[in-house]
């Protein structure tokens, strides 16, 4: 074998050889940290703010459904004075 080819053949093995170590690397951290992942500590709190958020968002669809029927009663009143 010339020097060239050892050389590619280095390249390669070390290659493959980093490649397969990064590979175990996420291995052994998707299965010793992602299952075991506990529930965040703010849990209750993003849940509160989430029932004012539709709570809010509720209040805000009525008032519109309130200024669509203003706006029809606005509407209304001045073909009438026509």
């Amino acid at each position: 074998m010339s020097e060239q080819e050892v050389s590619k053949c280095n390249f390669l093995l070390t290659f493959l050889g980093s490649l397969g170590a990064i590979l175990i690397f996420a291995l052994i951290i998707f299965v010793a940290y992602l299952p075991n992942r506990p529930d965040a500590v703010d849990a209750q709190v993003v849940a509160d703010r989430q029932a004012k958020v539709d709570e809010i968002r509720a209040q805000g669809v009525a008032k519109l459904g309130n200024i669509d029927a203003a706006m029809e009663q606005t509407v209304s009143a001045y073909q009438k004075k026509d």
